[in-house]
């Protein structure tokens, strides 16, 4: 019986998709949080008009880009609070000079807040790797001196502890957010634990133990974040370089952005 090349060409193709889509699979539930509820409708869920994120460096917003995109999209106001211009940061690749970085990322992230549909970028031009050195309490006053503007209904920031990457810059912004909270609803933006824990070094390690249990989680799409990489050209390969892996297989395993309520003022 003579064998038809085209045959046994589809049955290898057929096969190689089959293992890929079986891979694919296995790869997201070693990176997913089990049992997490999936929201759909941020304005029905988080009973937000004004979102305020506050975070560290440009290039932050990654981690959130779903969850802005879908606040948007429900009309919901975001603006963003970022503490540095991220000009001490190493470049992925080499794209200027330096001493000129700030001005490059400070751009990027604006570039990358526009293309997101967010209302207002403040960029309070701390200096990046030394957050930690404004106290606290001076911190937590540039922050309320925002929410005291915006009015925010909700806010999103870094639990303290972990500050998803045990960095002092995303640690003490988290402090700060927590400390100028008040009685306005305060999320944490988390990483999934059980990749961490795989695939991860100490600092995720660290992480995955010190956060606490996502409240909720929603699916993200991995062309947001592949599309504010390509926009933060100073950081583009950064997925790559600190990772190992190419950005588009990390965000095709890691596809929620995971989230948890922080305790109400007086218990935390």
């Amino acid at each position: 019986m003579k064998l038809n090349p085209f045959h046994v060409i589809s049955s290898v193709l057929a096969g190689v998709l089959v293992l890929t889509l079986a891979a694919l699979v296995i790869g997201r539930m070693m990176f997913a949080e089990p049992g997490v509820p999936e929201i759909r409708s941020v304005r029905s869920a988080l009973e937000a008009d004004r979102i305020l994120f506050v975070f560290a460096h440009p290039d932050d917003e990654i981690l959130v880009t779903e969850l802005i995109a879908r606040a948007v999209d429900e009309g919901i106001e975001v603006t963003t609070l970022t503490a540095t211009r991220g000009e001490a940061g190493t470049q992925y690749p080499p794209v200027v000079d330096q001493q000129y970085l700030g001005v490059v990322r400070e751009a990027e992230l604006r570039r990358h807040g526009f293309a997101l549909g967010v209302a207002r970028q403040i960029v309070l031009g701390l200096p990046d790797g030394g957050v930690p050195e404004t106290p606290d309490a001076q911190l937590a006053g540039m922050v309320r001196a925002v929410i005291d503007e915006v009015q925010p209904d909700l806010i999103v920031g870094f639990h303290p502890a972990s500050g998803i990457s045990m960095h002092p810059d995303h640690r003490a912004m988290g402090r700060a957010a927590e400390l100028a909270a008040g009685e306005i609803p305060l999320l944490y933006v988390l990483g999934p634990r059980p990749g961490f824990r795989r695939f991860g070094g100490e600092a995720q390690h660290q992480v995955a133990d010190l956060q606490p249990d996502p409240d909720f989680a929603i699916d993200a799409d991995p062309r947001l974040k592949l599309r504010a990489w390509n926009i933060h050209q100073s950081q583009t390969r950064y997925i790559q370089g600190t990772a190992g892996l190419p950005a588009w297989l990390l965000y095709s395993l890691w596809r929620q952005e995971y989230y948890a309520w922080a305790a109400q003022p007086g218990t935390r």
